[in-house]
């Protein structure tokens, strides 16, 4: 770390030395300009006065560029953000980042397209370094610290959006000192309001089968994994069933497979991605066998999925229901507000999560580096911690409305410029990742109480 402040303070001294030289030479030019101009004496009549006025407007621009930006010394930092898939969620990420994060803090964001493999993502990074970028966000989950090692050669700060696993606990404990920490949802938390939802919702009196979408859970990434970990949990619960393979044979699976129990209940296990080529397609072949009348989704399969289901409904007459993983924007809204054949909306539960949270979490984490306050980001162990934000459970449109509400704009954003500053060590020298991460618990909490 001491080794990348040094080289960012030695940037900044030589951006001064080149702004003294240029004021040098600029004053000069004005003097002699005066000096030969209709006899008048330096600082007489009317040249004085526009030159006190000139004076005066600048030092008042001055003063409030030093007030929104006393922590960057003038300096306006630089931010690539990788997106893996563009969705709902990197448009909303982008206009809080753009518009209310950037004129306050005194930064400029550019964005990637959609990053197809990691020699894309690390293009991107290349670019980023070349246009004069100070640090990277990533949103590109594979070969994490790859993309950590490739910043390190640009001297940019890196932050990663994934929780803390074996995958990536390399970046942790690798000495680092350009890494910022990573940014997750809560994971546990996530697949316990799946479990919850079953337990509560799924009628053994009534035969159902059950098609479990588990994303990427064969790669082990921990947002699947929990969700499709609990919801098959929860078919285990229910039923007092036992799957004939351990869960984890399930989810370690990137092909699909049944998986078959002593209650001879239909359960379908579908891996990957919904905009892989085919998905959609196989998933809708598997539905139209007519065994299954439930969907339960490690991912946001409502986005390409609405045709398929109302295909099949109408084809058997049957209420499928639907348990996803939800992002915030214009495609789960409409999917709760878009009615089957029967009445009922498209999903039945979903998630959403605070989503200007999710996108502070990054820059507080990358602004405390850049300033030189990176020791905020550290644990009691002295590593870099995972900031993370929460889920919430949404049954109705009603629910979905209630809360996107209570963050979609500056004047109302959860992750407002107070809960920013309260994260940020340039405020507070003393502070710690557990401070951070108190903070957050307690402005999501309060988030939570409102909607009550």
């Amino acid at each position: 770390m001491q080794r990348f402040l040094t080289k960012v303070r030695e940037k900044e001294i030589n951006m001064n030395r080149m702004k003294k030289i240029l004021a040098m030479l600029l004053t000069m030019v004005l003097v002699f300009g005066c000096l030969a101009g209709c006899g008048e004496k330096v600082g007489d009549g009317e040249g004085a006065s526009h030159g006190a006025e000139g004076e005066q407007q600048e030092n008042t621009s001055a003063g409030e560029s030093e007030e929104n930006n006393q922590a960057s010394n003038g300096k306006k930092f630089k931010i690539g953000v990788a997106e893996m898939i563009v969705t709902d969620e990197s448009v909303t990420r982008q206009n809080y980042l753009t518009e209310y994060i950037a004129p306050h803090y005194n930064c400029e964001f550019t964005f990637s397209e959609e990053l197809s493999d990691t020699d894309a993502a690390m293009t991107f990074i290349e670019n980023c370094a070349s246009a004069g970028c100070d640090a990277i966000i990533s949103c590109y989950n594979t070969d994490t610290e790859q993309l950590l090692q490739k910043c390190q050669e640009y001297d940019m700060v890196f932050v990663q959006n994934i929780a803390r696993t074996p995958r990536s606990e390399a970046m942790f404990t690798g000495g680092y000192d350009n890494f910022g920490g990573t940014f997750a949802e809560d994971q546990q938390a996530a697949g316990q309001l799946f479990l919850n939802y079953l337990l509560e919702n799924i009628d053994t009196g009534e035969e159902h089968g059950f098609v479990v979408c588990t994303s990427l859970a064969y790669n082990g990434h921990l947002q699947s994994t929990e969700i499709s970990t609990a919801m098959l949990h929860a078919l285990e619960e229910v039923y007092g069933l036992t799957f004939t393979e351990d869960i984890s044979t399930y989810l370690a699976s990137s092909t699909p497979m049944y998986a078959e129990n002593d209650k001879n209940i239909p359960v379908y296990i579908y891996p990957d991605l919904y905009n892989v080529d085919g998905y959609i397609q196989g998933l809708g072949a598997e539905l139209q066998t007519g065994k299954y009348d439930y969907v339960l989704a490690a991912l946001n399969i409502y986005a390409g999925f609405g045709v398929t289901l109302d295909e099949v409904e109408r084809a058997y007459e049957k209420d499928i229901h639907v348990v996803c993983l939800g992002i915030p924007g214009e495609a789960l809204t409409a999917a709760f507000e878009t009615k089957d054949m029967f009445g009922n909306p498209s999903l039945d539960m979903s998630t959403t999560k605070f989503a200007s949270i999710q996108s502070a979490l990054p820059f507080i984490q990358v602004y405390n580096m850049l300033t030189g306050y990176g020791d905020c980001l550290n644990d009691e162990n002295g590593e870099k911690t995972c900031l993370c934000n929460r889920f919430v459970a949404v049954t109705s449109p009603e629910q979905l409305l209630a809360i996107t509400a209570t963050d979609q704009n500056e004047s109302n954003y959860v992750a407002d410029y107070e809960f920013i500053d309260s994260c940020l060590g340039v405020n507070n020298s003393s502070l710690t990742g557990a401070d951070i991460t108190a903070n957050i618990v307690e402005v999501l909490d309060k988030a939570m109480a409102d909607l009550q």
